[in-house]
């Protein structure tokens, strides 16, 4: 039986600006809110101006009706879906929101080549499930010690590298090719998605961004700014301005969920009153904590060799999204997690295939205004 000491709630926060050198918001983000869930939804779009805001606005509106709008449904008919039909729900909505891109770029001259990334968290209970491509991050940084994990693996030719232990960290940051991606929507018809999962603890924080925030703001500074606020607007605003503040390269976007304590029933008004503050009507009821951390899933089925990527790299990525379990019963089928990869062979994956190339931004005469929206949408 639950104590009412032990019971927490989420309050949450969505911004995203334009930056200080960009003129256009390519980015496209969603945070919904109802009864014991939160979805959000953070997606950068490539494909220059109107092209990368069209397929960040067409990813986003494919999720919320594949998710939330479809058939009508509210938040309470989520309450009976399982673990895996989530996963699955999850993973179909960003297939569909790949065809979606892919469609419009197919009929539409001015948007051909648009491609987004597309993360997402899906907050039920204690535990949220993510779904990644591209790379946008999700973060979870843990109350009790303010240690940071990034829960998404970002599908850049740089991280590849960086994984396979050709590059330093260092190295990555200032790497000519850290704008390139090997995966997003709008790449081909058909797309992989990443799913992991975490549970949540009393004092845990989520942030969800795009690279507008991480290529000027260090993982650490993202922990210690989310546990020095207890208001989630109060640190995705803090968050953009520093990203601002430093240049503010690309467009910045941020979500930040926060798993609080709930005050007992026979506290006094005025305490109540000063943790709920102006969020009461996202405030979420749930459980205490339990279980592990986090975990990665594989797709139901290993694809077959993809052409975007070399063999041994594809299969390293792989092997790194399945689970120890997972890992234990094909261990017989997947490369060795150190297994190197050739630079020629992955140059000419590079030289030889479509990918998306993510254009630092360049400083304008006319700086274009910051916008600033705050979600969730009604």
């Amino acid at each position: 039986m639950s104590h009412p000491e032990h019971a927490i709630r989420l309050r949450s926060s969505a911004r995203t600006s334009t930056g200080q050198v960009r003129e256009n918001n390519e980015d496209n983000i969603h945070l919904w809110a109802r009864g014991p869930y939160v979805l959000a939804v953070v997606a950068d779009g490539m494909g220059g101006a109107a092209a990368g805001e069209e397929a960040s606005r067409l990813a986003v509106e494919a999720i919320k009706s594949g998710l939330i709008l479809r058939d009508g449904r509210g938040a309470e008919a989520l309450e009976g879906l399982g673990d895996d039909q989530l996963k699955q729900e999850l993973r179909e909505a960003i297939q569909e929101a790949n065809l979606r891109i892919v469609e419009k770029a197919a009929s539409s001259p001015e948007f051909r080549g648009m491609g987004t990334t597309i993360t997402i968290a899906f907050v039920r209970g204690k535990s949220a499930l993510f779904a990644h491509v591209g790379d946008s991050r999700a973060y979870l940084i843990e109350g009790s010690d303010g240690h940071i994990t990034q829960i998404t693996s970002d599908h850049s030719f740089v991280e590849a590298l960086l994984s396979a232990g050709h590059i330093t960290r260092e190295q990555a940051e200032e790497h000519p090719m850290r704008n390139v991606l090997y995966r997003a929507l709008g790449q081909a018809e058909e797309i992989d998605v990443d799913l992991y999962q975490a549970v949540l603890h009393i004092g845990d924080r989520l942030v969800l961004c795009s690279d507008g925030l991480t290529r000027h703001v260090k993982p650490e500074e993202i922990a210690r700014m989310t546990l020095e606020n207890s208001n989630p607007d109060t640190i995705s605003q803090k968050l953009i301005d520093l990203a601002n503040e430093r240049g503010g390269e690309d467009n910045v976007s941020v979500i930040v969920i926060s798993v609080e304590r709930t005050m007992p029933a026979e506290a006094a008004p005025k305490e109540q009153a000063a943790m709920i503050g102006d969020d009461e009507d996202e405030t979420l009821v749930l459980k205490s904590r339990v279980g592990a951390r986090y975990a990665a899933f594989p797709p139901p089925e290993m694809p077959a060799a993809r052409p975007d990527m070399p063999p041994q790299l594809e299969q390293k990525m792989a092997a790194e999204r399945l689970s120890d379990e997972e890992d234990e019963e094909t261990e017989d089928d997947q490369a060795p997690a150190d297994a190197p990869v050739r630079l020629d062979t992955l140059d000419q994956a590079i030289a030889n295939r479509p990918h998306f190339f993510k254009s630092p931004a360049r400083p304008q005469e006319k700086q274009g205004e910051g916008r600033d929206t705050l979600l969730p949408d009604q």
